[in-house]
């Protein structure tokens, strides 16, 4: 538990900086993401350690991210990519 709030302290400060780092992206007329990629942590699992990291590392490299959280149900994942037109779809659940 104590890794995990570790975890989600570090993505909350690098945050700003990769978002900055976007809207220079923008600014530049480069607007292309690599792909969208949905994520969450199933109903049922409220572990979301490796789902963070892995949300982390794949927004650093220009993936747009949509982070669903914990503990989502399986209906609420699938309208969520249809919704937003995802490439991937990465769950988490033990």
């Amino acid at each position: 538990i104590k890794s995990a709030r570790v975890m989600k302290k570090a993505v909350a400060h690098l945050v700003p900086f990769m978002e900055k780092e976007r809207k220079l992206r923008l600014d530049r007329g480069d607007s292309s993401n690599s792909a969208k990629v949905l994520f969450a942590t199933v109903r049922g699992d409220v572990h979301d350690i490796g789902k963070n990291i892995v949300s982390v590392v794949m927004s650093c490299n220009n993936f747009e991210v949509i982070d669903l959280g914990t503990m989502v149900a399986c209906e609420h994942i699938l309208e969520a990519a249809v919704q937003h037109d995802v490439d991937v779809i990465g769950l988490s659940g033990l």
